[in-house]
């Protein structure tokens, strides 16, 4: 198979998942899955279950993470695999097609519009977590940033009020304080690693996020989505690869680190 026709059934698989799947969290809203600028600092890659105990890792986290069996993960790699092409095939060149046009400065505002339109989810999940102080946070800095930051395209809450969120709360992590546990770790096609629970969270996501409720059609509807990860990914290009050249084995260093890294968020 050509390289040419590889990449064109990525970019229609990548095109029809976009259309089946509901918009959520933005910073998960992404082919692998993780925000790597925050997670490789968080949980460093270690070898994982069935790596050579022979090899040690001396810069890996020792914290304990909760333990999410992997029963499908035959299944896992294989989409692993998928998506890890998908973006060397796809994703990366065209967000680095786009970074050539479109200056930082412009990308981070647009991150920064996207991420502020999300601020029900945020609210909402603070609130049914009990953390009001950070609810209302999430609230000054909606009204300070939606006003003075030109409808959140430029963060002004931080720079001038320090009104610094301390984690991005989402449906997931609500669950997760009330007890429920991850279930299986699953890798989804397009969107990365997940758990039975966050896959469930997800549908809460959507539902809170504004532009579920603004009509539009299926196509609108996926360059929307497909808009918002190009920008992003643009934005961290080479984090993901780092990631990869540090890891003996890049699918179990993602799956502790995705596990470690919702732990780690939940117990905030």
């Amino acid at each position: 198979m050509k390289l040419s026709t590889k990449a064109l059934v990525a970019v229609s698989a990548f095109l029809v998942l976009s259309l089946l799947m509901p918009a959520h969290n933005g910073e998960r809203l992404s082919l692998i899955g993780l925000d790597f600028h925050k997670v490789a600092l968080a949980a460093a890659p270690t070898l994982g279950e069935d790596s050579n105990d022979d090899f040690y890792d001396p810069f890996a986290d020792t914290t304990k993470t909760e333990v999410a069996p992997d029963p499908l993960e035959r299944m896992n790699r294989a989409f692993f695999v998928f998506n890890d092409k998908l973006y060397f095939w796809f994703l990366k060149p065209i967000s680095q097609i786009y970074g050539t046009f479109i200056p930082p400065g412009l990308r981070i505002c647009i991150r920064n519009g996207f991420d502020n339109l999300r601020f029900p989810c945020r609210f909402v999940n603070n609130v049914l977590q009990g953390k009001f102080k950070a609810a209302g946070i999430e609230t000054g800095r909606f009204l300070i940033n939606s006003t003075l930051g030109f409808a959140g395209f430029f963060e002004i809450a931080s720079r001038e009020f320090n009104l610094t969120p301390t984690v991005d709360e989402d449906t997931g992590q609500t669950l997760g304080f009330y007890g429920v546990k991850p279930g299986f770790y699953i890798v989804w096609p397009v969107f990365g690693p997940s758990t039975v629970r966050d896959t469930f969270g997800l549908g809460g996501d959507a539902v809170l996020n504004p532009l579920w409720w603004i009509p539009h059609d299926l196509w609108v509807s996926a360059a929307i989505r497909t808009g918002i990860i190009v920008n992003n990914t643009s934005l961290r290009i080479g984090d993901y690869e780092d990631f990869k050249k540090a890891a003996v084995d890049p699918y179990a260093s993602m799956r502790q680190a995705y596990l470690q890294n919702r732990e780690n968020d939940i117990l905030k």
